[in-house]
């Protein structure tokens, strides 16, 4: 299947917001509004410092406390109607993205899964579209907002001066398009291992539970134990265990190769020169 590019992906994930536009709409303009007031804040404390030495300033001395305390008390109110309608959108859409998922494995079922690693579909399920709510709730409307936040500003520097404008310009975009491009960039596919290394983590652990009754009967604990051990720590040593659905594979593996130990499931009482098994569910080896 030919690989999409990663705007083509956010085209699509961006096109699923439409039935919900009027919320977008709604959170991006309290988050702007949120945004001014925080910046003239300090705006207006700067020109109440110039009042107080003595130079012209466009608002009264008086008028400048009044606003700041009003932005003060205005911004956590824009900001909380921000997080509700972006945080609205998220859980909508990833209810709207689960069904049309569950949708589609109905449809392919069982045929077309026999190959599809099912640590794979634990994955897609839950982490890889828990990881959206990322995307709707603090990607697109922030964005948005901060692209409306720097033309404003920009054009309220500049009208005391051009060139002062433009350096403004110059580094709102550094700051927000030049070092997010380079970090992205030499992360690399930092993405891609995580999401493979999380992948392989949760076959391993369903393979391991399916298997728990062979993996007693011909005393491969240990050995199971220790491929567990050896996995857990490529994945905590490439990150994948900080999300949270990971930490549920985890304590999962972790509580699969406690049950693996020797020392817990393996009597020393020989029967035919090997360990039997304290589980009456099963017969010793002879």
């Amino acid at each position: 299947m030919k690989k999409r590019s990663g705007f083509t992906v956010m085209a699509r994930l961006i096109g699923l917001v439409k039935p919900l536009s009027g919320y977008m709409v709604l959170a991006i303009l309290m988050g702007l509004v949120g945004h001014l007031c925080a910046a003239f804040i300090t705006i207006f404390g700067g020109f109440a410092v110039l009042d107080l030495l003595g130079f012209a300033t466009p608002v009264a001395l008086k008028t400048m406390f009044v606003c700041v305390l009003l932005f003060a008390l205005v911004r956590g109110v824009f900001r909380y109607a921000e997080q509700s309608c972006n945080h609205f959108i998220a859980f909508k859409l990833l209810a709207l993205i689960r069904d049309k998922v569950f949708r589609a494995l109905r449809r392919l079922c069982p045929a077309k899964l026999e190959g599809r690693d099912r640590g794979d579909l634990i994955s897609v399920i839950t982490s890889d579209i828990e990881l959206l709510e990322v995307f709707y709730a603090h990607t697109i409307s922030p964005a948005v907002i901060a692209a409306l936040f720097t033309l404003i500003m920009c054009l309220f520097i500049g009208h005391y001066h051009a060139l002062l404008g433009l350096w403004a310009l110059a580094a709102y975009v550094c700051v927000g398009v030049v070092i997010p491009l380079i970090t992205s960039r030499r992360s690399g596919d930092t993405g891609m291992r995580f999401r493979t290394e999380s992948g392989a983590l949760s076959a391993f652990v369903l393979d391991s539970l399916r298997g728990l009754n062979e993996t007693i009967q011909y005393d491969c604990g240990a050995a199971r134990r220790a491929e567990m051990d050896a996995r857990l720590e490529r994945s905590i040593s490439t990150g994948v265990t900080s999300k949270p659905a990971s930490f549920i594979v985890l304590a999962m593996a972790c509580a699969f190769a406690s049950f693996l130990s020797p020392t817990t499931i393996f009597s020393p009482r020989p029967c035919g020169g090997r360990w039997s098994c304290r589980s009456v569910r099963h017969r010793p080896i002879t």
